[in-house]
């Protein structure tokens, strides 16, 4: 009985890695949720930050930040995420600007962040791109120093 198990889990295992990451990481990825959502000061534009948990029990989170036009959800995947995060406290989304986000946080393990957003992103504005709207997001860590990292190089640790 017990090598029966085994053999199926060993099978079950090649199957899935055979399949290739993008598959495995669907099969173990659960529903995302949204965080936090801040309304631009136009009152057009949502700056939404995702928690998505991955591979169950043993697994973590990721956070994601997108902007979308007001009150629309943020998509389920990556495309236009502007910000993305396997390691994130202390986080928060702040808007004083119409064309200035901040990302405020204590600790971040950032894997994918660009500083630039455009309107052409989320629909259409025009032939030429007259009715764009851009918006530069800013990094705004708390400590003035390390975030991650303490000063000697060692991993900071999180809650």
């Amino acid at each position: 009985m017990k090598v029966g198990v085994a053999v199926i889990s060993f099978c079950l295992g090649v199957g899935l890695t055979a399949l290739g990451p993008g598959v495995w990481r669907t099969l173990v990825t659960q529903r995302q949720t949204e965080e936090t959502r801040v309304t631009s000061p136009s009152g057009n534009l949502d700056a939404v930050m995702i928690r998505q948990p991955w591979g169950g029990g043993a697994g973590g989170f990721e956070w994601r930040v997108f902007i979308v036009p007001k009150g629309k959800p943020a998509p389920d995947d990556n495309s236009h995420a502007i910000f993305q995060a396997g390691t994130l406290t202390g986080e928060n989304l702040v808007w004083d600007q119409p064309h200035l986000l901040e990302i405020h946080f204590d600790v971040a393990d950032i894997e994918l962040f660009r500083n630039l957003w455009g309107l052409y992103e989320v629909q259409d504005v025009g032939p030429a791109g007259e009715h764009n709207f851009a918006v530069e997001v800013k990094l705004a860590p708390s400590s003035p120093d390390f975030s991650l990292l303490t000063p000697d190089g060692e991993y900071r640790r999180t809650k």
